[in-house]
């Protein structure tokens, strides 16, 4: 199986660095890509498709970021015919009902909070693993 590319959208270092930590801990096989913002995430995205045609991609989505927030980046994902099929699992400390809510109303794979970091790790891990990746990118068959 191919290794997944880990996308961890997440504008706190501190919490970017405990991802990464956690990601070792775990032994997840993957190559972990950082972005600050929604913005770059966009970014970093688009030129992983442009690359490849193949890629396995998770993302990992803090909601709450300056700039292109959460919610704003998955609203342009969905928008985006090269990108609308990507799974996010949002990792974040909100607990809000709405927020919750329009999470799942563009899509997402699962909704966690940030303190128990292994295992959301775990079932990623797990889910990378069995996961038939979507195709990214303007090729549907």
């Amino acid at each position: 199986m191919k290794r997944p590319t880990f996308l961890l959208i997440e504008d706190d270092a501190v919490d970017a660095e405990a991802f990464r930590r956690a990601v070792k801990r775990n032994q997840v096989d993957c190559e972990l890509v950082h972005a600050s913002d929604g913005g770059e995430a966009l970014e970093k995205l688009r030129n992983m498709v442009d690359e490849n045609d193949d890629i396995g991609v998770l993302a990992f989505l803090d909601l709450n970021m300056p700039g292109l927030n959460g919610h704003e980046f998955l609203a342009e994902v969905r928008r985006d015919e090269s990108l609308k099929r990507l799974a996010v699992f949002v990792v974040t400390t909100s607990r809000h009902k709405r927020d919750i809510a329009l999470a799942y109303d563009k899509n997402v794979a699962g909704y966690f909070e940030k303190d128990d970091l292994a295992s959301v790790l775990e079932i990623a891990r797990q889910f990378a693993g069995r996961l038939v990746f979507p195709t990214l990118g303007r090729k549907s068959d």
